[in-house]
């Protein structure tokens, strides 16, 4: 891939990105209203526990084809491409369907026992028939990435979202939910039917793409059962351990909320605040970041099977940069101006509280992004998976030994620790195998200060500005990123060319 259409693929990939995270913090703003905070928390609820079926069927395959695929390529074996694709597809097929049909067995019991709510049984099942088309759909996507045309999955997901929502909007006005697990149930027949439209869509592009990239002759794939079970399958048996240490780390957490005092609507309410309001908004700037992060796997994975050391460590600096910078930019309008933006989006001034307290961890949730894609495509993405779950299983263990005492303010600290720690094995790992140091005073000093000036000036500006909502968060940010961008290449004149470098 040319930098010229590396620069044009991530550009239009970080709009689509912008366009799914913008509908998904509106679609979810409107869902808050429908069915309250404590309804977004048994919403939530219900996707920790579906996450652990969608780990097991999607976790590893659309990494393991983009790597088969970019090797065959590599190696002008393109004629391999159909049959490895297609083997790929019967083991994604074999294992989802197999996955699907243990949840839709034993949703009443995960209902009952898991989540505490019977009436929930159904929202499993209807989630549990859309697993076959996610797990097909991730598979597509590792090819569309192996063959330069990511923006094909990007399509497919835009249709999917669209008429994802449209279908939540019509059912909710045709079912007239009484109840807040059946409202849940209307959202999640909406997302199980996009997900089938998602893949319609995604198969027709992709019967085309084939057209294109491979010759008429076809020869058998080799080795494709040996990729799955080096790359899919650590990454899914990691994946699963961590999701089901997610899910547990969930569902912990209201049952600690109400040990510590909180009856049990207002530990669900406290719980869909911070995970089904606060940390979404959190993560929606991540799309400038999230797309070129995702193109980075298949650049990485050729200049390490080409042994390009100046590449590899040319690249992982100039991610690092780059995620640290507008990580830091970031936190500083979150904690500038998160109670605007929790007002604009949720209407919900704890909302805002929430967004205000968790923002010094934008830098490392960015960078966590960026890190785990460099070490995906220096094939270490074993090493990526296991600081993941042991992230996860002392963020469990925490919850379990400390929350019960103060309730959510515990667990805002094992937020904090358990960042901080996840993001110390996991860039220290990458700057082992890639050779690089992180320069503290450019990277890390320098975009803090501008970070603080540029919200400081922001402040004193928008004071005088007579409009509030959306208007007034879009107003903050782009001043903010004037400022910020202003500073930034000022500073950079007068600062040393060859600052002292520390290992991170």
């Amino acid at each position: 891939m040319t930098n010229k259409k590396f620069w044009l693929q991530g550009i239009l990939l970080t709009g689509f990105s912008l366009f799914f995270r913008t509908t998904n913090i509106a679609y979810r703003s409107w869902l808050s209203g429908k069915i309250g905070p404590e309804g977004m928390g048994l919403y939530q609820l219900i996707f920790s526990v579906f996450m652990l079926a969608v780990t097991l069927s999607t976790s590893g395959i659309s990494l393991a084809v983009t790597r088969m695929v970019t090797a065959a390529i590599a190696a002008g074996r393109r004629s391999t491409i159909r049959s490895v694709v297609t083997k790929c597809f019967l083991f994604c097929l074999t294992l989802s369907c197999t996955i699907s049909l243990l949840l839709f067995t034993f949703s009443d019991f995960a209902a009952e026992v898991i989540l505490g709510r019977r009436d929930a049984a159904a929202c499993l099942r209807i989630l549990a028939l859309g697993l076959p088309f996610m797990s097909l759909c991730t598979c597509m996507k590792g090819y569309f990435l192996a063959v330069d045309e990511s923006l094909s999955t990007s399509v497919s997901d835009a249709v999917e979202q669209v008429l994802t929502i449209l279908a939540a909007v019509i059912l909710f006005h045709v079912m007239a939910p009484g109840s807040i697990e059946k409202a849940c149930f209307a959202a999640m027949l909406a997302s199980s039917f996009g997900e089938g439209v998602s893949f319609l869509t995604g198969w027709i592009i992709y019967r085309r793409s084939l057209q294109h990239n491979t010759p008429k002759a076809v020869e058998k794939g080799r080795g494709v059962l040996h990729g799955m079970f080096h790359i899919a399958i650590p990454c899914t048996l990691s994946s699963a351990a961590r999701s089901l240490l997610s899910t547990a780390e969930n569902l912990l957490i209201p049952r600690e909320l109400g040990r510590s005092g909180l009856d049990t609507a207002s530990a669900m309410a406290s719980y869909g605040l911070l995970q089904g309001m606060a940390m979404p908004m959190l993560f929606f700037p991540s799309s400038f970041l999230s797309s070129f992060a995702f193109l980075l796997i298949p650049r990485m994975a050729a200049a390490f099977e080409k042994g390009n050391a100046g590449a590899i460590a040319s690249i992982t600096e100039k991610a690092l940069s780059a995620a640290l910078k507008f990580g830091i930019f970031c936190a500083g309008v979150f904690f500038a101006f998160g109670g605007d933006w929790g007002t604009a989006f949720y209407k919900s001034a704890d909302a805002g509280a929430y967004l205000r307290l968790l923002a010094p961890l934008v830098p490392l949730l960015y960078l966590d992004v960026v890190v785990d894609s460099l070490l995906k495509g220096l094939d270490e993405q074993f090493n990526s998976m296991k600081y993941n779950f042991l992230d996860s299983f002392l963020r469990v263990l925490l919850i379990l030994l400390f929350m019960r005492f103060s309730g959510m303010p515990v667990y805002i600290a094992i937020l904090f620790f358990s960042s901080i720690f996840n993001a110390m094995l996991s860039v220290r790992r990458l700057l082992q195998v890639s050779a690089v140091r992180i320069r503290l005073l450019n990277h890390v000093l320098l975009p803090i200060s501008e970070s603080i000036v540029a919200a400081a000036f922001t402040k004193a500006v928008v004071s005088h500005i007579p409009f509030s909502g959306i208007p007034l968060v879009l107003t903050e940010a782009a001043v903010c990123a004037v400022f910020y961008l202003s500073l930034g290449t000022v500073l950079s004149v007068f600062s040393r060319r060859r600052p002292s470098a520390v290992h991170a």
